[in-house]
């Protein structure tokens, strides 16, 4: 089996410079995994394969959520669902996620942009290992305004109430930062990476 990654940027605006942050991506979930990372854009989903894969990761997007097509998130949502596959949302698939659970998305009051702090509440699970408060890197203008019950808030930031997420009966996880996105001075988007792949396994 592999992890199968979902880009949720329609195809047809994908730019050159974002097709190199999903490279990137691809290639630093294959460096946590230690597995191989199959990928596709949502719209040429093969629910199939969401099925046979390890875990799913569904990518951010830089699209506002009026240039998506609901039927075809719909259909990714139904997809997700059906495979009950352990799944990691970062941040545009953090907000699918709440989405495909009922709850609802909307405007941030403020854009958090660059490596910024967040407070972790909850070290239970995907956040372990990590302080109390730790630099992660942001880039999202919308944000989970409401989550369903089930769910748990493990952190988050001054501008954001909910920056990661977790529903331990679905196996389902989720980052509004981007846990891709890390350097030598601020590492714990690497750790978090590894921690999904190790509750995933």
């Amino acid at each position: 089996m592999a992890v199968e990654l979902v880009f949720t940027e329609r195809k047809s605006q994908l730019t050159a410079a974002r097709a190199r942050n999903y490279a990137r991506l691809q290639e630093r979930l294959a460096a946590a995994s230690g597995q191989a990372v199959d990928a596709a854009h949502y719209e040429e989903l093969d629910p199939v394969r969401l099925g046979q894969a390890s875990s799913i990761v569904l990518s951010g997007s830089s699209a506002p959520w009026s240039d998506h097509d609901p039927a075809e998130l719909a259909r990714l949502g139904e997809a997700v669902r059906a495979a009950g596959r352990p799944l990691l949302g970062i941040c545009a698939g953090m907000q699918l996620q709440a989405l495909f659970a009922g709850s609802k998305v909307g405007p941030a009051p403020i854009r958090e942009l660059g490596f910024l702090p967040i407070r972790v509440h909850d070290h239970s699970d995907l956040l372990r290992g990590l302080a109390s408060e730790v630099v992660v890197f942001q880039d999202h203008a919308d944000e989970v305004s409401e989550l369903p019950a089930s769910f748990r808030v493990l952190a988050s930031s001054a501008a954001c109430a909910v920056q990661a997420i977790a529903d331990s009966e679905r196996r389902w996880w989720g980052t509004q930062f981007h846990p891709e996105e890390f350097e030598s001075d601020y590492p714990a988007g690497e750790l978090v990476l590894r921690a999904f792949f190790t509750l995933a396994a």
